[in-house]
């Protein structure tokens, strides 16, 4: 691939209503498929030969739309589907405060890669499962431009890899709804071009 494209999904209900959200299957709001138009159409012109997606219905959405602009269909991958945040799935924020106090103060902390999710996983599962669809397009020596359509932690992982950042650096990575970050394959190597782009969505 010339270009690799990693955009996060529309908005989904349990986004819009700041509870925790993991592998559950959100619906997206009005505004989600709003936002999926106008990502939509910010791809129209890119060469896309290739979209990968995480299964759930908010990143399926707006990988679909991206494949049929380009007359393509998106390809499921359970390797891109998000961090597993097990018992704090739909818990709202003050009740995960309340709840978890050791959890949250790990998950501060320097190694918060390595600590998992109460009955879920770590950031370092997520890097591990996610990596290798990346990695495959790295390599891949065909023409034109993949897009992975995908989740927050996912994304942030992604992004360290990358550039070579330590895992550790994902706080420090931003990800919007339906941001694009695109990186350009220079001698099997990628060279960010854009971070959590969100120009397109400036009219949604």
């Amino acid at each position: 691939m010339n270009r690799i494209l990693l955009v996060r999904h529309v908005e989904s209900e349990a986004n819009r209503s700041g509870v925790g959200l993991g592998r559950a299957d959100s619906p997206p709001t009005e505004l989600g498929l709003r936002q999926l138009e106008a990502t939509v159409q910010a791809l129209t012109d890119e060469p896309v030969t290739r979209v990968l997606t995480s299964p759930l219905s908010r990143a399926r959405l707006l990988a679909d739309g991206i494949a049929r602009s380009h007359n393509l269909e998106a390809e499921s991958s359970e390797g891109l589907i998000e961090l597993d945040v097990g018992e704090l799935e739909g818990v709202e924020w003050p009740i995960v405060r309340e709840r978890f106090g050791k959890f949250l103060r790990d998950w501060r902390g320097d190694d918060s890669v390595r600590v998992p999710m109460p009955g879920g996983e770590s950031l370092l599962d997520v890097l591990t499962r996610a990596r290798p669809a990346f990695d495959e397009l790295v390599n891949d020596s065909a023409d034109g431009a993949a897009v992975i359509v995908t989740h927050n932690f996912v994304v942030k992982m992604l992004v360290t890899h990358a550039l070579d950042m330590p895992p550790r650096a994902w706080r420090r990575i931003d990800t919007g709804l339906c941001g694009i970050t695109a990186f350009r394959i220079v001698d099997g190597m990628p060279a960010v071009e854009r971070l959590n782009d969100r120009h397109h969505l400036r009219h949604v």
